[in-house]
C-alpha cells in the first residue's frame, strides 16, 4: 500500500506545483518566496513539529505562505486514505482546517500525519525543483536542456 500513497503524494504535488507555476507565470517575486518556502518546508516539519510548522506559515499569512499551506493541506489528504482520524474528509479542506485537525490529533495520529506530511512536503519540494526550477535559494535555475544549449 506503501507505493499506491506515494503515488497518489506524487500525483497531486505535482497538480498544485504545476497550478501555481502556471498561476505565477512570470511573476518571479512569488515563485521564488513560493519556491524557497517549499524547499525549507521538510525540515521546519522535522525541527519543529506539525502544529508549529502549519503556524509558522499561518501566522506569517503572506499570500504564498498560505498558498503552500493550502497546497501541503492538498497533498497530504491526497496520501491519508488511511488516516485513523474519526473526520478524515475534513482532513485536507484548507491549510486552516489541516492546522485545527493537527491540534485535536492524538499522539499516534500525530505521528501518521507527520509522516505523511514529510513526504507530501519533500514531494511539493522535488516539483517546485523539477517544474518551476527553483532551487533552495529561491534562485530560479535553468532546465538541463536549456543548460546544454
Amino acid at each position: 500500500m506503501s507505493m499506491i500513497r506515494q503515488h497518489n503524494i506524487a500525483k497531486s504535488a505535482f497538480d498544485c506545483v504545476d497550478t501555481r507555476d502556471k498561476q505565477y507565470g512570470q511573476d518571479k517575486a512569488n515563485k521564488k518566496s513560493y519556491g524557497a518556502l517549499a524547499h525549507k518546508l521538510p525540515m521546519l516539519i522535522m525541527q519543529n513539529g506539525m502544529a508549529q510548522a502549519t503556524g509558522f506559515l499561518w501566522a506569517k499569512g503572506s499570500n504564498e505562505h498560505l498558498k503552500l499551506m493550502d497546497d501541503l493541506a492538498q497533498v497530504i489528504r491526497a496520501g491519508a486514505y488511511d488516516f485513523p482520524h474519526p473526520s478524515t474528509n475534513d482532513l485536507g479542506e484548507n491549510g486552516k482546517a489541516l492546522h485545527r485537525h493537527i491540534l485535536e490529533s492524538n499522539i499516534q495520529q500525530l505521528t501518521h500525519l507527520t509522516r505523511i506530511a514529510l513526504d507530501a512536503s519533500g514531494a511539493l519540494r522535488r516539483y517546485v525543483q523539477g517544474v518551476m526550477h527553483i532551487d533552495a535559494t529561491g534562485e530560479e535555475q535553468g532546465n538541463q536542456s536549456e543548460k546544454e544549449n
